[in-house]
């Protein structure tokens, strides 16, 4: 049984990250990377907007070559799907037999996409699309069909409704609240429904599916509401769920939301880390465990958990970002946006340059933005992870052109 010194389980950025970040930060040890994919490390963060609608045929774009990970002496292993972790005599198992032995252990395995389990949901045609296999399929039979049906309104659905759309098919988005509701920003809720509609897009919100028809292919779709929508290719938007299923029985602790990490980013078992899409970790900024889905969390917290497998034990404090782009509206979320926090706004929808802040007790918690400065949002960044009491600024914070350094 071969033992490596650090050995990181995953396919994406985050251990694509954690793996270069050792080597950086002067790692010597023995280090491995198990892919379950049959592809090196790769962004996923196209798959749902350039890679569909495309003309050419884009490949995916790896973190790191083939070439980069043997000059680091990065040892890399594809199709490699791990089984089992044992970390009482700190082993894990690759398919049914192998084992190999770790010093310390980073989980980064990511998500899966959902499915619908209702009746026709094995009919070909329904799509996934949370990885690069499912990507590929999803543009083949979109080179074929004419119309689309998209189940979710969240980003996927509405990134993917957007590159369809542009491919030149008919597409229907169905909903069954309004879109991006976890936003809590009903007013770019309705704006966003605007430009898909201009766009050619047909939304459906409040409904749901309950069947797939077809005989082997899907051909519509019926609603809860009753509608029937005609389609030769339909996919599903409707979450992901977090890929552990091979830590049961591992004393690993975990919920719904996946593994749960401390803010070094650890385990309930020593010497194993967990980061990305699969972990539930606490946000030391907000004083709280939460569960975040996006390239960026995902590229810091590979690093941030590297340095501390290294022996820097540095709790991890970063505001959480997200990015987006749809048609031609591009929009970054920063922090924690909820229902219940005071908000003042800056410009407006209409104008293309519009900014939403969210405060709690006069301390800035999140940040809304769509076409404003880039030095905006850095400075609004600095302000939520330093709690910066803006009290006697609120008054101008309305102001578009008020600078807030």
């Amino acid at each position: 049984m071969k033992r490596y010194d650090h050995v990181i389980v995953g396919g994406g950025v985050a251990a694509a990250n954690a793996a270069q970040t050792l080597r950086a930060e002067g790692s010597r040890g023995s280090i491995l990377l198990l892919a379950a994919e049959p592809q090196l490390p790769y962004h996923r963060g196209s798959l749902s907007k350039t890679f569909l609608s495309s003309e050419s045929a884009e490949s995916a774009r790896w973190v790191l070559d083939a070439a980069g990970y043997e000059k680091l002496g990065i040892e890399v292993r594809l199709g490699a799907a791990v089984t089992s972790v044992q970390p009482s005599c700190q082993r894990l198992c690759i398919g049914a037999q192998e084992e190999i032995a770790y010093g310390q252990l980073l989980l980064a395995t990511g998500a899966s996409a959902q499915r619908l389990e209702i009746p026709g949901a094995g009919l070909a045609g329904i799509h996934l699309l949370h990885n690069l296999a499912e990507a590929q399929a999803l543009r083949a039979c979109a080179l074929q069909a004419r119309r689309a049906v998209v189940i979710g309104g969240s980003f996927v659905g509405l990134e993917a409704a957007a590159a369809l759309r542009q491919r030149g098919l008919s597409v229907i988005l169905v909903e069954h609240g309004r879109l991006l509701e976890s936003l809590a920003l009903p007013g770019f809720s309705s704006h966003l429904l605007a430009k898909l509609e201009q766009q050619g897009v047909e939304v459906v919100l409040g409904d749901t599916p309950v069947q797939f028809h077809g005989q082997a292919v899907v051909e519509g779709v019926t609603t809860r509401g009753g509608l029937t929508l005609a389609c030769d290719l339909v996919l599903l938007g409707v979450g992901v769920r977090p890929n552990t299923e091979f830590l049961h029985g591992s004393g690993i602790l975990f919920d719904a939301d996946g593994i749960r990490v401390d803010r070094f980013l650890q385990t309930s078992q020593p010497g194993i880390y967990a980061v990305g899409d699969v972990c539930s970790f606490f946000d030391t900024v907000f004083n709280c465990q939460r569960h975040i889905e996006h390239w960026d969390n995902a590229f810091k917290q590979g690093r941030h958990a590297a340095r501390n497998m290294l022996g820097r034990r540095a709790p991890y404090c970063e505001v959480s970002y997200f990015y987006s782009h749809l048609f031609d509206l591009s929009f970054n979320l920063l922090g924690r946006i909820e229902s219940g926090n005071e908000r003042i706004e800056r410009g407006s929808l209409e104008s293309g340059s519009y900014a939403a802040i969210f405060l709690q007790d006069d301390v800035p918690r999140g940040l809304f933005s769509l076409g404003r400065p880039a030095d905006e949002t850095r400075m609004m960044e600095t302000l939520i992870k330093h709690r910066v009491n803006l009290r006697s600024s609120k008054p101008q914070l309305s102001d578009p052109e008020f600078v807030l350094d």
